[in-house]
């Protein structure tokens, strides 16, 4: 059986997949098991969670494929240089950006130390927006379909727009360096106060609150050239001292306001600065999808790239840019690289065998019930085996308390999609409060996403079939907003989840069991972590932030752990 394993290290979000025979066995990020949020170095750990999983050594891996042209890296950095050597800290970025390319062109012999004289792989370098289109286009399932990829930087492109078909890439446009949205947008989210590269994700929720007061401004700074191009004005956003310095330019500060000091009360200001440059972020996605449209002239659009993850933008181009689908990658980041350049290098080396897209998101570890027990036991918590654990779950949300919900294997992308989820009442208004406060212990205005039995999503969120990933947003039919306020985002929209029964039929079970109860299909769905650390991998994990937090109970099938006001609830049934 011919395997490709997929890898990207040594910038962030590092990850290991591995394709056997076609199928996408594994893919899982490194920092779930480091326990590092955004992990970057070598992913020794998810490689060999990826072999375990399959059943393999090392000798029995055909192909690595590397996201990333190492020697385009290096010659980029060398070549941008001038802009920023003779500037204060520009040698000690220099050397640091070169330190990083030159690991990235060691790989193959940071593997052979890792795995062994057994392995015998053939070592291939993917290109990195290649690697970001071919995967968006392998986890679609889609035969024929345009494509918009869009970040930060990869080796020198920060975009690519084009078709494929068959697996082949035809390249319509693109963008280089400095014409960066990503760079864009995480300027923006150092500007008001948060981590770049981490908390755009922040960012795009604090928009909802603003008002566009500054969108000329930044339909300027960031704009399409017509042609499927993008253009950054560097006069305006200074990008001259490195991708991790760049800063806006004073005229802009003028305008906008000094950036938001680490402690500082978010106000009205910050909010519209969001406001307007998600507003110019959207228009960009949106000519660029539109142009794709007209100049493809396919019905599907697949998206992926770092910029990916803004469900606002990937909800205006699903509603405006004029295809039938729209399919953004649920790992549009740099970890779903690994499996973009694995199936590159099926492509080339495997033209024979065809490739079996996957279903879900449900690739990482999964742990068998002993392995649960054993770790339950432990811990030294007292738990219990329900015998209808569905119903014990649903009526927990129903009563108002918040369950963590462990079981099958992990998801690979950053959303948690009902296996290591915490779950609540949707109906609640002040669950989302709650929730932020005690749980998450994160920014009140961040937003939760609601959990929808798939068939009965159309009721609640408009023109939302099918959204298994939670990668978009749909508006909420006001009457439905006063039912469900605490997934309902200012703005009057969701990021949706929709849950057929197939794909997970445990989650699938709860919501249906929380809506026979409530006549509320739908509940309130967040990753199961705190702030600052990855989503919960292992039970160990699961256990420590169900003690640690507010958490009110611990489903982990077939087991329930219960601190006291649902054990109170438990025993008076």
């Amino acid at each position: 059986m011919p395997a490709v394993l997929g890898l990207n290290c040594y910038k962030h979000d590092a990850a290991a997949a591995l394709i056997v025979d076609g199928r996408l066995v594994a893919a899982a990020e490194e920092e779930r098991f480091r326990r590092i949020k955004h992990y970057a170095d070598y992913p020794a750990m998810a490689i060999d969670f990826a072999l375990k999983q399959a059943g393999m050594e090392a000798r029995d891996i055909d192909h690595v494929a590397y996201y990333m042209l190492p020697g385009l890296v290096f010659r980029e950095n060398l070549q941008y240089s001038r802009n920023y050597i003779l500037r204060p800290g520009g040698a000690a970025f220099l050397a640091g950006q070169l330190a990083g390319a030159r690991k990235m062109a060691g790989i193959g012999s940071k593997l052979s130390e890792h795995l062994g004289p057994s392995l015998r792989a053939k070592l291939h370098f993917v290109e990195h927006h290649v690697a970001h289109a071919l995967a968006a286009w392998y986890c679609s399932g889609f035969d024929s379909c345009a494509v918009l990829t869009m970040d930060g930087v990869g080796e020198r492109d920060t975009s690519l727009l084009g078709s494929i078909e068959g697996g082949k890439l035809r390249r319509l446009a693109g963008s280089r360096y400095p014409n960066s949205p990503g760079v864009f947008y995480s300027t923006l989210t150092r500007h008001l106060g948060f981590a770049p590269d981490s908390d755009e994700y922040k960012v795009m929720g604090l928009s909802s609150y603003g008002q566009p007061e500054f969108i000329d401004l930044f339909r300027r700074m960031l704009c399409t050239d017509g042609r499927g191009g993008i253009r950054l004005d560097t006069r305006m956003l200074d990008v001259h001292r490195g991708v991790h310095h760049a800063r806006f330019s004073d005229s802009v500060l003028e305008l906008i306001g000094s950036p938001r000091g680490k402690g500082e009360p978010v106000v009205s200001r910050h909010e519209n600065v969001a406001c307007s440059a998600q507003r110019a972020l959207d228009e960009l996605g949106l000519a660029l999808a539109r142009l794709l449209r007209e100049k493809t002239g396919r019905d599907r659009l697949v998206i992926s790239g770092g910029v990916g993850l803004n469900c606002v933008m990937n909800g205006l181009i699903e509603r405006e840019a004029g295809f039938e689908e729209v399919f953004p990658l649920p790992a549009p980041h740099d970890a779903g690289t690994s499996v973009g350049a694995a199936v590159s290098v099926h492509l080339s080396e495997f033209p024979g065998v065809p490739l079996e897209s996957p279903s879900d998101m449900y690739l990482g570890p999964g742990y068998s019930e002993q392995a649960v027990e054993s770790a339950l036991a432990q811990s030294k918590l007292t738990f219990a085996r329900p015998e209808r654990l569905v119903e014990v779950a649903a009526r927990l949300v129903e009563k108002g308390m918040v369950v963590g919900l462990f079981q099958g294997r992990m998801e690979f992308g950053p959303r948690a999609l009902g296996n290591r989820s915490i779950l609540a009442d949707p109906r609640r208004a002040d669950m989302k409060d709650l929730v932020n406060s005690v749980v998450k212990q994160r920014e009140a205005f961040r937003p939760f996403a609601p959990a929808v039995l798939e068939e009965r999503a159309g009721e609640y969120f408009e023109g939302c079939v099918r959204s298994r990933f939670m990668i978009s947003t749909y508006r909420v039919p006001p009457p439905k907003a006063e039912e469900i306020p605490a997934v309902t985002h200012v703005d009057g929209t969701a990021r949706v989840q929709t849950v057929p029964r197939e794909s997970n039929p445990f989650y699938y079970d709860v919501i249906e069991a929380f809506g026979r109860l409530t006549g509320v299909p739908v509940v309130l769905n967040t990753s199961y972590n705190v702030k600052g650390e990855p989503i919960v991998e292992s039970p160990s994990d699961a256990i420590r932030c169900f003690y640690g937090t507010g958490i009110d109970a611990l489903v982990i099938p077939p087991f329930l752990v219960a601190k006291r006001p649902a054990a109170e609830i438990l025993r008076a049934r």
